[in-house]
């Protein structure tokens, strides 16, 4: 089995949370073989330390970065592929869903708990993302009838 989860929802909603979950999930699985890889934008803004770099000039070379880094764990048959960014309109997503046709990956779709409020988020997110972005993208936030709702809430519990 080989599938992508592209994991979705504005800043601050959970989806390194709910990834790192995931990925936990599937290194504990009773199948020893299963490989996994997980994949978010914001690594690109990331040094070695953990320091977060954010410029918004090295936006598009940051996007294409990531799809290039998912496209190498296809590439590799890498069974469980999880890409966590915003993705607020659908079209942010055609690049994966392309690369998962083929490769032949199944797609799951999932979004983050809502309901979003802008002002919560602000507080949550860890990355300095401004309000008025946040705001942003809740407003804006396309859903597709592809995609489910994380429900599990026990993985914000630490």
């Amino acid at each position: 089995m080989r599938k992508l989860i592209l994991m979705r929802g504005p800043s601050g909603t959970g989806k390194s949370t709910i990834s790192a979950h995931m990925v936990r999930e599937a290194a504990e699985g009773l199948n020893t073989t299963l490989t996994h890889a997980f994949h978010e934008t914001d690594q690109f803004w990331t040094d070695l330390q953990g320091n977060y770099h954010f410029q918004l000039t090295k936006l598009k070379d940051a996007h294409r970065w990531n799809q290039l880094q998912a496209e190498r764990s296809m590439l590799h048959g890498t069974n469980l592929v999880i890409v966590a960014n915003t993705f607020i309109a659908q079209w942010e997503m055609e690049a994966y869903l392309e690369l998962a046709e083929v490769y032949d990956y199944e797609v799951e779709i999932i979004r983050t708990p809502g309901p979003w409020d802008a002002d919560t988020l602000f507080e949550r997110n860890k990355h300095s993302v401004p309000l008025d972005v946040i705001r942003r993208h809740v407003r804006q936030y396309q859903p597709t009838d592809r995609e489910t709702e994380w429900t599990d809430l026990s993985v914000f519990q630490a």
